[in-house]
């Protein structure tokens, strides 16, 4: 499959050199907090020392469901089984994956989790995140954000470039590593 997007737009979105005025994806996450059947959450520095051209929004359910909760000794553990969906920095993009992540309290706060690379790019908790998926998807579209889809991007680049990402290697870069990448 050839991807729709040229070498010359996806060297420009690595570089951080896109043309596009951007939403402020603060502004994002604060109207996903409007859907009343979700909570998303999200750090803009997650990645502290690295570097990330997304935001992961971790988006768990309301009432609390895809919660499950552990305790050993003073340690407590809150393992979600939600929805993470990545906002490109860099352009107006998205993508969305069933995720697992963790919350541990044990006097700080830790979180860590992210979407499976390409496997779990378009897929869903459960059946019953459909209707938070159109949300979702409509409010980003309200921002001019345009979700990918896992077929999108899969596309093995047919080019030379170098992405600073730990999730792949040279020569096995594909769309996802243009749009989504994070160095350490």
């Amino acid at each position: 499959m050839e991807s729709t997007f040229t070498k010359e737009y996806l060297t420009s979105i690595v570089k951080g050199n896109s043309s596009v005025e951007m939403p402020n994806l603060s502004s994002v996450v604060g109207r996903l907090k409007d859907i009343r059947s979700i909570i998303p959450e999200t750090d803009f520095n997650h990645y502290g020392s690295g570097n990330c051209s997304y935001v992961p929004v971790y988006i768990s359910k309301r009432d609390k469901s895809d919660v499950h909760v552990s305790r050993k000794g003073s340690l407590t553990t809150y393992t979600t089984n939600g929805l993470i969906v990545y906002l490109c920095r860099n352009a107006p993009y998205a993508t969305y994956g069933k995720g697992e992540w963790s919350k541990n309290f044990e006097g700080d706060q830790f979180r860590n989790g992210s979407i499976s690379y390409i496997e779990e790019v378009g897929s869903l908790p459960s059946k019953d995140w459909e209707q938070g998926i159109v949300e979702i998807s409509n409010i980003l579209n309200i921002y001019g954000i345009i979700i990918l889809t896992a077929s999108e991007l899969n596309v093995k680049l047919d080019f030379d470039i170098t992405i600073p990402t730990e999730f792949s290697r040279p020569g096995s870069y594909r769309v996802f590593d243009c749009f989504f990448h994070w160095e350490d």
